[in-house]
């Protein structure tokens, strides 16, 4: 009874410091941009198959609570978008590749040569228009993908 007491204790230790790191992580985004996207996960089918202890781990579905809430206090908007494809979508053209998890790099026919992680690209186009200026940093009225 005394190791599950301890053990308790120290799992909500772990529970409030990271509440504690994503409220500040949300708050942050959401005063620098106008507008966040996430991509519309299954959660419950993610919570069921092999992934679902990391998924259950890093709080997901809390992860999006939070910066729904902390957005409409900061008067910035949130968008959840299909995820379908945003991983084998080319950023520039649009064209759909599809990708072994095994190839790291995105080479379109177009030219685009970019990281195999170009989902946040895609998403931000999906959810906000064109990624046209995606890298600006100093552009007003950003938005995080």
């Amino acid at each position: 009874m005394k190791a599950k007491a301890q053990l308790a204790v120290g799992s909500a230790r772990i529970a409030r410091q990271r509440r504690d790191h994503l409220h500040k992580l949300f708050r942050s985004l959401v005063s620098r941009y106008r507008g966040v996207a996430f991509e519309d996960l299954n959660m419950a089918g993610l919570t069921k198959g092999m992934p679902a202890r990391s998924v259950h781990d890093a709080a997901w579905s809390l992860l999006t609570q939070l910066v729904k809430y902390k957005a409409e206090n900061a008067g910035a908007e949130v968008v959840l978008i299909d995820p379908r494809g945003t991983s084998q979508s080319c950023p520039e053209c649009g064209t759909i590749e599809a990708k072994m998890l095994a190839t790291r790099v995105h080479a379109c026919p177009c030219g685009c040569a970019l990281d195999r992680d170009v989902a946040a690209r895609v998403a931000h186009q999906r959810a906000f228009g064109s990624g046209r200026d995606i890298d600006r940093r100093r552009s007003s009225g950003r938005v995080a993908a």
